[in-house]
């Protein structure tokens, strides 16, 4: 730093340092052998990344202290963009650039976290987010009840099974996901989301979104990716079902089948359990030449599949330990994507 009429130069490190707790400006005269009078046009511009409050102390002395700027957490760019149907309706494209080195898009869809209850599985939880890190060609989704969210009178689960308030939960579960934010293509609720949503239209679930920069819906969702020109296609729905038999949650999986179109992934979780069903459908494919004439015409088989999510949640000593129900899976699947147009899925 240098100061007006020709006086020397102050190191703005050093100033910075000083000012690290309060200092009258007799001392940061002395300090600097600059006149009283002129410390206070030194430190009209503080130094880039701090501010130098001005205040006094029980003697009326103007005190100065120099406070870092507080910075706002970093969030990595993001390779892939996206687009939200312009009506508000929860249909999302998410396009990723064509060229990529890549023999495989895997895309992971993360349901029933459960942040902030004991039965967290968060070292499991960690694991994941680590691999998702670490790994460029892999990406996630979040499919509801991310955050435990136990109030007075919510069903099942009781506030002391919380390690912590739900507010303190959005805040840990956001410094989680902030190193994969730029990898999460979008996040939807479940039902420990709308437990606040109908008392007081407040979705946890939103809040974090928004400060992460993730696309969100309040409702199941389609869901476009393409790349290299491939359209893969998605549907995901948290799931709503109290059924204790595997057919009985795979017919809540496959419930959208009957009011969608050919979709290649169904997606479910809510029922803390793993599955993966291959279905083949018959569909209809025509080919059409530049000028519109058709070209061909034939039945083709496709692969769909109807994929119940597992959880991040433990057993023991939980509420579904205490009813005796079933263990958990625990974990994710991926959704792989081909760059060649084909797809599968990966447990």
């Amino acid at each position: 730093m240098a100061g007006n009429n020709g006086r020397k130069k102050i190191d703005a490190a050093e100033l910075v340092k000083f000012l690290a707790k309060g200092r009258t400006l007799e001392e940061v005269s002395r300090k600097f052998s600059i006149p009283p009078n002129k410390v206070a046009e030194l430190v009209l511009k503080a130094p880039e990344g701090f501010e130098i409050f001005r205040q006094r102390n029980s003697f009326n002395e103007v005190i100065l202290r120099a406070l870092e700027i507080p910075k706002a957490p970093e969030i990595k760019p993001r390779l892939w963009s996206h687009r939200i149907q312009p009506d508000g309706q929860p249909y999302l494209w998410v396009h990723f650039p064509d060229g990529l080195p890549w023999e495989k898009i895997k895309v992971v869809p993360l349901f029933d976290t459960h942040y902030g209850s004991e039965g967290c599985d968060e070292e499991k939880l960690d694991e994941y987010i680590d691999w998702i890190r670490k790994n460029d060609n892999v990406f996630a989704f979040m499919g509801g009840d991310m955050v435990e969210n136990a109030h007075a009178d919510s069903p099942g689960t009781s506030i002391f099974h919380q390690v912590m308030r739900p507010k303190r939960q959005i805040l840990k579960f956001e410094d989680k996901l902030r190193p994969i934010a730029h990898k999460i293509l979008f996040g939807l609720p479940g039902g420990h989301e709308f437990r606040s949503i109908k008392k007081v239209d407040i979705d946890p679930l939103w809040i974090i979104c928004r400060d992460l920069g993730i696309p969100y819906f309040s409702q199941p969702a389609f869901v476009n990716i393409i790349w290299n020109s491939f359209v893969f296609n998605f549907y995901i729905h948290h799931g709503e079902t109290h059924s204790s038999t595997p057919g009985g949650r795979l017919n809540a999986a496959i419930k959208p089948a009957s009011f969608t179109e050919f979709i290649m992934f169904y997606v479910m979780g809510h029922v803390h359990d793993e599955d993966v069903n291959p279905v083949t459908r018959i569909c209809r494919e025509r080919k059409f030449s530049k000028e519109g004439k058709l070209v061909e015409f034939r039945l083709v088989e496709k692969q769909q599949y109807i994929i119940i999510a597992p959880a991040f949640y433990k057993y023991w000593g939980t509420y579904g330990a205490e009813r005796g129900y079933a263990p958990p899976s625990t974990g994710a699947v991926a959704c792989v994507l081909y760059a060649n147009g084909n797809y599968d899925v990966s447990i």
